[in-house]
C-alpha cells in the first residue's frame, strides 16, 4: 500500500476507491505533500517537526489542524481526508518539487522621477527553488519571509538596475532594515513608487540616492519621514534582458 501511494502521489492522482481508512488517507496526503516540498518544505509547511509528522502518520491523533495543513500544502481537499470523494482524481501538477510561487505584482516601481501607485493585483507567479531563495535572501529575512516580484522602469538606477529588469523584493522591512542601507521598493508623498537606495543619515534624515550619477540625491527631513515615506520593501535581486555592451 505505501508503495502504491508513493508511485500515485508523484503521479498525481488520488488512490481509488472509498474504502480507504482515514489513516490511509493522510499517509497519502504525507507522501504527496513530502514529494511536491521535500522534508525541509514538508517540516516548514506543516508547522510540525519530523517525528511529530511520523507520529501523526502511523495512526496516531491528530488535530484537526494537521489535516488542514495538509489539504493546503498538496491541493487535495479537505473533505477527502475525512472520507469524502472527488469525481477528478487527477491532482495539480506543481511547478517542481521543493518549488514555491512567487507573485509578480501588476505595478512598475520607477527608477526615475516616480511613477503613480496603481492597484497591486497579482499579474502572473514566477516559480523558484526554496534553496535558491533561502540563499539569497537578506541576512535578516526570516525563512517564511513574505516575497513578491514586480518591474523596475527608468534609468536612474543604472548600471545596477536597467529599465525592464524584474526585481525581487522581501517585505515587511523594519525601520532597523533601512537605517542599514541598501536599495528599496517605497512610496514617498502616498503618490509616488519608486526604487531607490535609501541612506539613513547621522541626524536622521533619510538621503534618497540614484545610482546613475545623472540624478542628484534627494533629501526627507527626520521629521517628514513618518508622513511622506512608506518602505514596502528591500530588493534582493534583480535581473533582466543581456547588457549590450
Amino acid at each position: 500500500m505505501r508503495e502504491q501511494f508513493r508511485e500515485l502521489a508523484e503521479r498525481g492522482e488520488l488512490p481509488k476507491g472509498t474504502n480507504l481508512s482515514v489513516p490511509d488517507r493522510i499517509r497519502f496526503g504525507y507522501f504527496r505533500a513530502r514529494y511536491l516540498l521535500g522534508n525541509e518544505g514538508l517540516v516548514e509547511s506543516l508547522g510540525k517537526s519530523v517525528k511529530q509528522i511520523q507520529r501523526y502518520v502511523e495512526g496516531d491523533d491528530f488535530p484537526f489542524g494537521f489535516v488542514q495543513s495538509l489539504a493546503e500544502a498538496t491541493g487535495i481537499p479537505v473533505a477527502w481526508f475525512v472520507g469524502g470523494e472527488t469525481a477528478d482524481r487527477s491532482l495539480p501538477a506543481p511547478h517542481w518539487a521543493n518549488g514555491i510561487t512567487v507573485p509578480r505584482y501588476d505595478i512598475r516601481a520607477s527608477a526615475g522621477a516616480g511613477a503613480l501607485v496603481v492597484s497591486e493585483n497579482i499579474d502572473e507567479y514566477f516559480a523558484v527553488g526554496r534553496d535558491w531563495l533561502r540563499r539569497n535572501l537578506p541576512p535578516w529575512a526570516p525563512p517564511n519571509a513574505v516575497v513578491g516580484m514586480l518591474e523596475g522602469m527608468g534609468d536612474s538606477m543604472e548600471p545596477t538596475i536597467m529599465d525592464g529588469d524584474l526585481i525581487m523584493v522581501v517585505q515587511d522591512v523594519e525601520w532597523r532594515v533601512v537605517e542599514r542601507g541598501g536599495i528599496f521598493v517605497f512610496s514617498l508623498d502616498v503618490d509616488r513608487l519608486l526604487l531607490k537606495r535609501l541612506q539613513v543619515l547621522n541626524n536622521g534624515d533619510l538621503k534618497i540616492i540614484s545610482d546613475n550619477k545623472a540624478y542628484e540625491p534627494d533629501l526627507v527631513p527626520f521629521d517628514d519621514i513618518p508622513n511622506r515615506v512608506r518602505v514596502h520593501g528591500q530588493v534582493f535581486f534583480a535581473g533582466g534582458k543581456p547588457r549590450m555592451r
